[in-house]
Order: C-alpha cells, then structure tokens, then sequence
C-alpha cells in the first residue's frame, strides 16, 4: 500500500482561487488479491469446503492449484487539506466504493482507513460466498471476481472540482464498467447534489434540453427517431444525478445500458449553461 506524495494543485488557467486556496490532492494507490479460501488459516470450518480430507484431517489441495481470487486495484484520489476532511469522508460514501459498506458506520474515516475497512470486508463477502460454492472439479475464472478504481479531478466551474470515479466490476467473466460523477463545492466544503444546482419543477425543462443535444448527437431528427435508434425506449426522458459540472457547460453522464442498450457505452449529454440559465440557481 503506497501513499504518494501531496502535489499543489498549479496551472490553474480558469480559476486562480483554485491555487490561491492552497487545494492539495492526495493519491492512494492500493493492490490487494485474496485467494477465494485462506490456505494458511483453516480454523474457520466454513472456508474448509471440498478443499478438507476428512480422513486425514488436512487440506487436499494440490500444490500446482492455481485457486480463484478477488483482486482489488485502487487509485484514490482525495483532498489532502486537512479542513475538507469532511468532503473527503462524503466522497468516499457517495458510491465511489461499492458495496457501499462504509454506510454501516457513521464514524468519519480517513481515505487510508475507508479503503482498508472496504478491501478487509470485499474480501471477507468473497470468501464466504464463493468459498462455499466452489469445487475443484469447475473452471476456477467462473470463481474469480475483481474491483477496479481510478479516479480523476479536475476544475469545473466557479469554486467547483469535477471529480470522476471510473469502476470495473468483474464476475466471473462477466466485466461491468461505468463512472460516477460528482461535484466538489469548495466555497462551502461540500458535494453538490441536484437540488442545489436546479431550481424546483427543472425536470421538464431538463428533459428537453437533454433530448434537443442528444437527437444532434446521434443524429436523429426526432424524438421518435431518437427513440428508434433505442434510446430511452422504455421510459420517459430523464435527467441522470450523475453530472459534471464543467466550466462552461454540464455534462449528464448515463452508465452503459441505463437509457439505451448496453453496447452503445456509456452516454455523455453536454448542455452549455447559457442553454439552462432559467433552470439553475447559481
């Protein structure tokens, strides 16, 4: 588990503040991989499965065995100033880590020991579930599951970070990816939500603009058109919470398969604010 260095946030072109305020980023980088059953530590009868010979009250793997594992790759990105501590603890329980197991205690937590609470109990819930499925005689890459994290910050509009969370979650053969967006207020230390951006009865207005951008960027001339090509079939046109508050424009950002089919990727709508003046607040 590797700490880096603090680095002072520099070239701040759109918003001199950013630097002014002394904003410093920390990254954490963690890799941790943990076999489906603990070959060193037996005592727990559930992790013994078809791995123990009851004859000779000893562990029947072969040694060549290569067992199936959780692997977990973790780069964190959090704010190393100690006053935005509590931004920090709010980022890491906004979905950034899921499962969301840091929603079982309300205690505030530093990056190091979130990420350290969430491997220890990922790696626990693996071993228990899988361990107690598995069997020597089945290809072990159905058994085999991995979390992946990397994160990117970057300057948005006035006093506001643009934080990224890109995750891929693996089972078995199966590989899931999609981001999570969110917006870092730094003028009053908290993450924006999306009552604290628009103004109430915005959904409409929202909806259409959404629907005008994205007609032009596939192409399609019409709402049937666009609905055609597969987008938003089944449901109405919607605004996603899971948006960029960039400087000039906002991009609503949509996971694989959420309004259209999964092979598309996943969907970024941008609108320029000047497009949305009557629907925000700020």
């Amino acid at each position: 588990m590797i700490l880096t260095a603090s680095l002072l946030v520099v070239g701040c072109h759109h918003h001199p503040t950013m630097r002014e305020m002394g904003i410093v980023l920390d990254t954490l980088r963690v890799t941790h991989q943990a076999p489906i059953v603990d070959t060193t530590a037996i005592a727990n009868d559930s992790l013994k499965l078809s791995f123990f010979n009851a004859e000779t009250d000893s562990m029947a793997i072969p040694s060549s065995l290569q067992l199936p594992s959780c692997r977990i790759n973790i780069e964190l990105i959090t704010l190393g100033n100690k006053e935005y501590s509590d931004i920090n603890d709010s980022l890491m329980r906004s979905g950034i880590l899921a499962p969301e197991y840091l929603s079982l205690t309300n205690l505030s937590l530093s990056p190091k020991e979130a990420v350290d609470s969430f491997i220890k109990r990922y790696e626990t819930d693996y071993q228990t579930f899988y361990a107690g499925i598995y069997s020597l005689k089945e290809d072990t890459a159905d058994f085999s599951i991995g979390f992946t994290l990397r994160t990117e910050i970057h300057e948005g509009m006035d006093s506001v970070l643009c934080y990224t969370a890109s995750i891929t979650n693996q089972q078995g053969a199966v590989v899931t990816q999609y981001s999570v967006c969110r917006n870092i207020d730094l003028h009053h230390g908290k993450i924006l939500h999306f009552d604290d951006i628009f103004v109430h009865g915005a959904t409409e207005g929202l909806s259409e603009a959404i629907a005008s951008q994205l007609m032009k960027q596939s192409g399609n001339k019409t709402l049937t058109a666009l609905r055609q090509a597969g987008f938003f079939i089944n449901t109405d046109i919607y605004p996603t919470h899971n948006f960029l508050l960039e400087e000039d424009a906002i991009i609503f950002v949509y996971v694989p398969g959420e309004i259209c089919d999964r092979d598309k990727g996943e969907i970024k709508v941008e609108i320029p604010y000047s497009q949305l003046k009557r629907l925000m607040k700020r």
